[in-house]
């Protein structure tokens, strides 16, 4: 039995969501990222993309990513990506030099702290 290139959890919060992405996120992969994404940013304000157990994420999953803090400033949501400092997720999106700034956070308990601080636009 081979194990699917991407594994969606989503655990719904109060007032967010917890999107658990397992795997790698390549130019093949990339748009189910966007599909679970966009349907948890559809349900929730904010969104806490935990991509601490990605392996690779490629150019296609950090504008999938890009696309989706988009989304959320033009709902008045909040996107976060957690990804721990030394982890590749982490090391594409800030080499990626975005124009769009992505809130990261290097785990979920610390983006939640962050949330509850931070009222949303």
């Amino acid at each position: 039995m081979t194990r699917p290139l991407l594994d969606f959890v989503r655990v719904p919060g109060p007032a967010h969501a917890v999107l658990v992405v397992t795997g790698e996120v390549d130019m093949s992969s990339a748009h189910l990222l966007d599909h679970h994404l966009s349907a948890a940013q559809t349900d929730h304000a904010t969104v806490l993309l935990d991509l601490t157990a990605v392996r690779f994420l490629s150019a296609a999953g950090v504008d999938v990513i890009v696309t989706a803090a988009y989304r959320a400033d033009e709902t008045g949501g909040r996107l976060v990506v957690v990804a721990a400092e030394d982890s590749a997720p982490h090391r594409t999106i800030t080499l990626a030099g975005t124009v769009r700034p992505v809130a990261l956070s290097h785990s979920v308990a610390a983006a939640l702290r962050e949330s509850d601080r931070e009222p949303l636009a």
